[in-house]
């Protein structure tokens, strides 16, 4: 495989910055989106974000992580950040990640961006084929309130993630729906990985809608926490082995 940093165009008040794993000596399978957690956890997270990106693009498939307007090393600063803004900014590299294939078309959702994922997901019809949700929230209300980002978001920024809700997006009267993945990460007593309550809860939800979901449960140190954990190699073999039942 082979990492490919660039500055993305195409996007309102100037490039994005992302980066590119890819296959190299063949085509694609497949694209995957990563949508980063957000706050502290998405530089406490990139690490581990971007060894599974470097184990999918070695099995075939190109990954794209964008970094949104007002995070990382994309231009503006975070006060001014919108969620409309970061939701045409998905939207956008969606796009542009689809173009790089014929294959199918994967939008890996972490911690916030779950609910980011889920959020825009209504917009993506027949652009995506799967969903892979690491971790992710109920809604964004707890997330904003144990949230860290350093210099802070503006107040509607805020106000309009509390709202945002993991909920299914309505199912189009046309092609088949996504498959869904729900994989739950963290310690447990006794060494014995289990889906919570909440997981189950989501699962449900989005099989009532008609969705393909699946809950599974993988071993590992919360690896978005500040301070750093040892890779969460279960939860990249379950993400593994859901892609390539896609095959």
């Amino acid at each position: 495989m082979r990492i490919e940093p660039n500055q993305l165009e195409g996007f309102e008040a100037g490039p994005r910055f992302g980066v590119w794993w890819l296959p190299v000596r063949r085509e694609p399978r497949g694209a995957v989106l990563c949508v980063q957690p957000l706050g502290a956890e998405r530089a406490a997270a990139r690490h581990t974000l971007a060894c599974q990106a470097w184990r999918l693009a070695a099995l075939g498939w190109a990954v794209l992580m964008v970094d949104l307007y007002g995070t990382g090393d994309s231009p503006g600063e975070l006060y001014q950040a919108t969620l409309e803004g970061w939701r045409r900014d998905l939207l956008r590299a969606a796009l542009l990640a689809r173009q790089r294939h014929t294959g199918y078309n994967v939008l890996w959702g972490v911690r916030g961006g779950a609910l980011l994922g889920a959020d825009i997901a209504v917009a993506l019809d027949q652009l995506i084929d799967a969903y892979v949700f690491w971790q992710a929230p109920d809604d964004g209300r707890r997330m904003v309130e144990t949230m860290d980002e350093g210099p802070a978001m503006g107040p509607d920024t805020l106000a309009a993630l509390r709202d945002l809700r993991m909920l299914p997006p309505p199912a189009a009267d046309h092609g088949a729906l996504p498959a869904v993945l729900f994989l739950e990460i963290g310690e447990a007593p006794g060494g014995l990985a289990d889906v919570s309550p909440l997981t189950c809860t989501l699962t449900e939800a989005w099989l009532e809608a008609g969705y393909l979901a699946t809950p599974r449960a993988a071993l590992a140190s919360p690896f978005w926490l500040p301070g750093g954990a040892a890779q969460p190699l279960s939860a990249f073999a379950a993400t593994e082995e859901f892609l390539e039942s896609m095959q």
